[in-house]
């Protein structure tokens, strides 16, 4: 089948399940689509089954949990897909920037010899006097819609008549959003060639090249320098940590006598002291380990140093970890409070990696590779979590005061939690905040009760069967 009629199906399907609609059921539909169509339009290439899942599996996710973030790492992933689906070899972030470059440009970029070609071979395949035929009927039809409004204004009774041809069913806004839709899929259909831009990042190689004996004896005197500055660095950094370490773990034995927001504030530049660290870590491992001082025969005092500048690191992680969890415990569950969680899991997976990276020798580009793909993976995994439900539920059932006006602020997702909560605690709950839970309830109610199966949620389909 031509990739034309092709894009033009799929952009009616599009219209179909997204024009003036929210997300939800669509999303799943429309992925499931875009992913058979790669797959039939691509049968001679291998497709990355890998990322076409999680890209279907955050449709899911979206059905699921339709909020802002789910929607978000939705988008991510498919643009990691259409990336892969141009090359299968590249990194993650050049298949983000290939996937966001496609769906730009790929039209113009196709736009020169070898695709007029292409046109010219596919339209062999439809007789010349059926092709003629379309393309006269388009340019009649646009002819008569200009000159039937020119000769409206200038003939009384000829305007009457035009006046009367009903043509409401006929919607602009719904045709430009098809257009779009057929640009979206021929792009998808229809790829640029990035086959320069493929090698640039494949010759992009994870570990170092070694240098020869010959170079590394020229270079003897200098990386005998280097190794004496890098040394003396990270000792002075070491014995700074371990200092701050020390303080830090006579600061949580006093905990008790800290205010919470002396507490909160700890906390906070727990994580700018943390931050900072790792950024001077990861900037000077890759100054000092650039090049030929990691084949340096006498380079294991610096390495051990950097071990265990790393491993100091490390556990200025697990306090600051544990004094975010104690703040957890005390107040609850807030999304700055989850993010210091996942920056720190982050974090933890930059050190592992730069630990990688000296002891195997790995580059700068082994860093990036694997960091990227690793945030990627934590934001298809986040994707699944209720969010908004899981802040609500936790703080409502294990904090004694929890503040509702913060669980009010968040998503309508937890509507009905706060809803059953006021309820139930009629006497704890303020008048003013009990009616704002309220008609914050009803809302929800009515918002979902007027979806159309489009945008249907996990919502619909479990209220549809109880009733």
């Amino acid at each position: 089948m031509n990739i034309h009629i092709k894009s033009s199906a799929a952009a009616i399907a599009f219209s179909l399940l997204f024009y003036s609609k929210s997300f939800g059921l669509n999303l799943f539909l429309i992925s499931i689509l875009v992913v058979v169509l790669v797959a039939t339009i691509r049968a001679a290439r291998s497709i990355s089954w890998g990322y076409a899942l999680a890209y279907i599996a955050t449709a899911i996710f979206v059905f699921l949990n339709p909020s802002g973030f789910s929607i978000f790492v939705h988008f991510m992933a498919f643009i990691v897909f259409i990336g892969k689906s141009i090359s299968s070899k590249t990194s993650i972030y050049f298949s983000w920037f290939l996937g966001i470059v496609n769906m730009l440009i790929a039209s113009i970029a196709n736009f020169n010899e070898r695709q007029v070609g292409e046109e010219k071979k596919a339209q062999k395949d439809i007789s010349p006097l059926v092709w003629n035929r379309i393309k006269g009927a388009l340019i009649a039809l646009l002819c008569l819609i200009i000159f039937g409004m020119l000769y409206k204004n200038a003939n009384p009774v000829f305007g009457n008549l035009i006046a009367h041809i009903n043509l409401d069913f006929v919607s602009v806004p719904w045709l430009f959003f098809t257009i779009l839709g057929y640009i979206i899929f021929l792009h998808i259909l229809r790829p640029f060639n990035a086959e320069e831009l493929v090698a640039f990042d494949v010759a992009q190689k994870n570990e170092l090249e070694k240098p020869t004996e010959i170079q590394l004896i020229g270079a003897k005197k200098e990386l005998t320098g280097e190794h004496t500055l890098g040394s003396m660095v990270f000792i002075a950094l070491n014995l700074l940590l371990i200092f701050f370490l020390s303080t830090d773990v006579v600061y949580l034995f006093q905990q008790n006598d800290i205010s919470n927001a002396e507490y909160s504030q700890a906390v906070h530049q727990g994580v700018y002291a943390l931050l900072f660290s790792i950024v001077c870590a990861i900037a000077l491992i890759l100054y000092f380990f650039r090049g030929n001082l990691n084949f340096f025969e006498g380079n294991e005092r610096i390495k051990s140093l950097t071990y265990v500048w790393i491993f100091l690191n490390v556990v200025l992680v697990a306090l600051t970890c544990y004094k975010n969890f104690t703040y957890v415990e005390a107040l609850g569950l807030t999304y700055k409070r989850i993010g210091v969680f996942v920056y720190l899991l982050l974090t933890l997976t930059g050190l592992i990696t730069a630990y990688i990276k000296v002891a195997q020798i790995k580059s700068f580009v082994y860093l990036v590779r694997t960091n990227i793909a690793t945030v990627f993976a934590f934001l298809i995994v986040s994707a699944a979590i209720p969010w908004d439900k899981t802040i609500t539920w936790y703080n409502l059932k294990t904090i004694e005061n929890a503040d509702l006006d913060y669980l009010f602020e968040l998503g309508d997702s937890n509507s009905v939690q706060l809803y059953e909560y006021a309820k139930a605690n009629k006497n704890e709950v303020e008048t003013n905040l009990k009616k704002s839970i309220g008609e914050k309830y009803f809302e929800f109610l009515e918002t979902q009760s007027e979806k159309t199966w489009q945008e249907y949620t996990l919502y619909q389909i479990v209220n549809n069967e109880t009733k």
